[in-house]
């Protein structure tokens, strides 16, 4: 008897409910859904919050403690892109493979959930552990910030390799136990509810953050471990089938594991459209995304408008998330994605040759703010639909080691382009409508490589079908 039809026999579906209720060996009833999407948005708002929350809070102490430019940047972007390229290919590569009583993905969510919350405690109390360590050593002191900053490079150390691993196994963990049917919509919410933690924490406590960052950093820090630790608890794994075969002896495991994720990863052309495609349209918006407060800046507009800008534009963003999930579902992410990167480019390279003062300004930025977020909200299940089920989480960190490169190469040059062309803005706009283009193109390509049911395919076998 097939899983359809047993699941019919019990639960008295029938089999294109059932097609959009199953995930893997689950399959669930309304109810069942209802529960699940209560706790997985559960789980978002609270990373969601600590995302929200921690850039600017680390930024503001940085900035408090005399941190220089090249300091705030290498902590705060190429820091966590470093640990994300090391870290996440190796905890992915074993979870995959990973099975216990508490399913493959949960063990790794649970375990770092309480370091994340502690270091981020620990985060708030760094001036203060920075103050008592500069009075102790009284004349042989290196000074007050460098003794906060000392335990801020601790803490945030800790705080970055729980965060990236946490991200990476949430994906991971939605890809095993959502239904494939029901992905763009429920991105679709969970776009909703980072958009609204955003505004939360921009409205009421960013203000905050110069006079109470430790309120700040304990308050998001427990949060966050409470929160996300129920929502272990609460989410249940299916059952998986064994690996392929048992890995090679532990002298021999580290070399022969790596030697199998890169021939995995990477020895089928397919892949590699699909990372660059996943890399390239990420990129697109960043050109703009990086400086769009200096340019507004230039042209005089106060940081209040530019502040309602952006509120009126997540306001609007929520409201088409759902819609935009929908779409994904009805269409396919990799077509809608394509969509909203052929409109993304047509504003970014119309916005380079309109704009010229803060009115034509506004309406660009605010266009770009919700098609950037369109893109994101629709290609969210992207990897879902490309990488194989029983390799997610592998497939997936490859995809975002070619991402961290090209963010750490865009990162390096961008800033000095901008230096050389005297700051002239507007080439943000011509960047970023580029590497659109680019993206659109290998978007193309994926679309006469990729087979929509290619999920149950093994892997490196995809049918070349149009979508």
């Amino acid at each position: 008897m097939s899983l359809n039809q047993a699941a019919k026999l019990v639960t008295g579906m029938s089999s294109d409910v059932i097609k959009n209720r199953a995930a893997g060996t689950l399959i669930y009833t309304t109810g069942g859904l209802l529960i699940l999407f209560v706790w997985l948005l559960f789980g978002d708002f609270a990373i969601a919050m600590r995302e929200r929350a921690a850039v600017p809070s680390v930024m503001e102490l940085l900035r408090q403690y005399h941190a220089s430019a090249t300091t705030m940047s290498i902590l705060v972007v190429a820091f966590p892109a470093m640990i994300g390229l090391f870290l996440v290919p190796i905890v992915s590569f074993k979870s995959d493979r990973f099975r216990s009583k508490r399913g493959r993905r949960i063990p790794f969510l649970i375990i770092p959930t309480p370091i994340a919350a502690v270091s981020m405690v620990g985060l708030g109390f760094s001036p203060w552990l920075g103050t008592q360590l500069h009075q102790m050593l009284t004349a042989v002191s290196p000074g007050l910030d460098f003794c906060v900053l000392t335990f801020f490079c601790l803490f945030w150390t800790a705080f970055e390799c729980t965060a990236v691993l946490t991200l990476a196994m949430f994906t991971a963990l939605i890809n095993d136990v959502v239904p494939t049917g029901l992905l763009g919509r429920f991105y679709g919410c969970f776009r909703s509810i980072s958009l609204g933690a955003g505004i939360i924490f921009n409205y009421w406590i960013f203000k905050l953050t110069e006079t109470h960052l430790l309120e700040i950093f304990l308050s998001i820090g427990l949060f966050f471990g409470l929160a996300f630790t129920l929502m272990c608890l609460m989410v249940k794994e299916g059952e998986y089938p064994e690996p392929e075969h048992v890995r090679a002896p532990v002298a021999q495991g580290f070399l022969s594991s790596v030697k199998e994720y890169f021939s995995e990863c990477f020895s089928d052309h397919y892949y590699w459209w699909a990372f660059a495609a996943i890399a390239i349209g990420t990129l697109a918006p960043s050109p703009f995304n990086t400086f769009y407060q200096w340019y507004a800046g230039s042209l005089g507009m106060p940081k209040e408008t530019l502040g309602k800008l952006l509120a009126y534009s997540y306001a609007t963003s929520i409201g088409l998330a759902y819609f935009i999930g929908w779409l994904v579902d009805r269409y396919n992410a990799l077509r809608v994605a394509t969509a909203a990167l052929l409109l993304y480019m047509t504003v970014m390279l119309s916005g380079f040759f309109i704009i010229h003062d803060i009115n034509t300004f506004s309406v660009f930025f605010v266009l770009h703010v919700v098609i950037s977020g369109a893109y994101f909200t629709s290609a969210a299940s992207l990897p879902m639909m490309l990488f194989p089920r029983l390799r997610f989480s592998q497939f997936a960190s490859a995809a975002g080691m070619v991402t961290g490169l090209s963010t750490l190469g865009l990162s390096v040059t961008q800033g000095p382009m901008l230096d050389f062309s005297g700051n002239n803005y507007q080439l943000t706009l011509l960047a970023s409508g580029m590497f659109a283009a680019v993206a659109v193109l290998l978007n193309f390509v994926l679309m006469r490589r990729v087979n929509p049911e290619s999920r149950s395919l093994p892997i490196g076998c995809h049918e070349a079908v149009s979508v």
